[in-house]
C-alpha cells in the first residue's frame, strides 16, 4: 500500500523522525566500570553507549557478516541492497534489507529479505516479514522529502503486538546518494522505557518495576483465561531484565579493554621518548 504525504502535519511528523533518528553520541565508550550503576535498568545511556558500540568496535565484523549473506544469496535472484549499509535502530540492533526488484511478486515476503542483529546477539538472524505499508513523500526540490517511509512489519512483542521497523529514506533513485534512519516500533520495548524513565524522574525504582511487572502479571492472568498457560509472566520479565544486565557488562568490558589499549600505548609513547 502506497499512501502519498500531503499535508503539513505529516511534514511536521517527518521532520521530528528525522531529528530523533540523528543520533548524537555524547558520552564516550570508555566511562569507568565503577561509574556504572549497580542496577542496569538506571543505566539512561546504555543505548546511545550500545549504539556506539556497534559503530566503533562491531562495525568491521558487521559488514564482514554482510558480505558473507550476500555471498550465500540465490544467484537466480537480483538482490540488491535496499540501503546501502546496516541501519541501527534507537536500541542498538543492526538491520540490513535487500531488495529483488526483478520480481512480479507484490508480497514482501518475495521483494524483500531482512536479517537483524539483536541487541543481546553479535550475529545476524533471518526476518519473517509480516508485511509493509510504504508512505511516499509529495515530490519537492528539497533532498530530504523526495523519500519514503518503509514499515515492515517484523514479529511480535511478548504482548502479542506487532512490531514495526520503519526505514526512512531520503532518495531512492540512487542508493549511493541515499540516507537511511532506522526506528523500531514495539510497545513492549516502550513500556520498558517508560518505566526506566521514572525511574529517573521519580528516583523510586523498586515502585516503577513493581508497576511494570504487574503489567505482565496481569497479561499472563488474562493469557490463562483463554486457555494459553505458556505465558510465563515472573520468567519473561526476568529474561529481559538480566539482558540490560549482560549488554552493560559488554559495554563495561569493551571499556576496559580500551583502557587497557590506552594505557599500553601511553607506555610505548612515553618509552619512546625517555629513549
Amino acid at each position: 500500500m502506497v499512501v502519498s504525504c500531503t499535508n503539513f502535519n505529516n511534514l511536521l511528523t517527518f521532520f521530528q523522525i528525522e531529528s530523533m533518528f540523528v543520533i548524537s553520541i555524547m558520552e564516550p565508550l570508555h566511562v569507568h566500570t565503577e561509574e556504572l550503576p549497580q542496577d542496569p535498568l538506571s543505566d539512561f545511556s546504555i543505548w546511545r553507549r550500545f549504539i556506539e558500540y556497534r559503530k566503533e568496535v562491531q562495525w568491521d565484523n558487521i559488514l564482514e557478516q554482510v558480505e558473507e549473506l550476500e555471498s550465500n544469496f540465490d544467484r537466480n535472484k537480483a538482490w540488491k541492497r535496499f540501503v546501502k549499509e546496516p541501519v541501527v535502530d534507537q536500541y542498538g540492533q543492526v538491520w540490513m534489507i535487500w531488495e529483488n526488484p526483478a520480481t512480479s511478486s507484490s508480497n514482501p515476503k518475495d521483494r524483500y529479505q531482512i536479517y537483524k542483529m539483536p541487541d543481546d546477539k553479535d550475529e545476524f538472524d533471518y526476518v519473517f516479514i509480516d508485511d509493509l505499508s510504504i508512505v511516499d513523500f509529495v515530490p519537492t526540490s528539497i533532498s530530504i522529502l523526495r523519500g519514503s517511509i518503509y514499515q515492515f512489519s517484523v514479529g511480535f512483542d511478548n504482548f502479542g503486538d506487532v512490531e514495526i521497523l520503519h526505514i526512512i529514506t531520503s532518495d531512492k533513485t540512487d542508493i549511493n546518494k541515499t540516507s537511511e534512519y532506522c526506528h523500531l516500533y514495539s510497545y513492549e520495548r516502550g513500556q520498558w522505557e517508560n518505566h526506566r524513565c521514572w525511574m529517573k524522574y521519580d528516583n523510586d525504582s523498586y515502585s516503577s518495576m513493581e508497576e511494570l511487572r504487574k503489567i505482565y502479571e496481569r497479561y499472563g492472568k488474562w493469557q490463562k483465561k483463554q486457555g494459553n498457560n505458556s505465558f510465563n509472566a515472573k520468567e519473561i520479565f526476568g529474561e529481559i531484565y538480566d539482558k540490560y544486565g549482560r549488554i552493560q557488562q559488554k559495554l563495561a568490558k569493551a571499556s576496559i579493554i580500551n583502557s587497557l589499549t590506552q594505557l599500553s600505548n601511553d607506555s610505548r609513547l612515553n618509552a619512546t621518548i625517555e629513549v
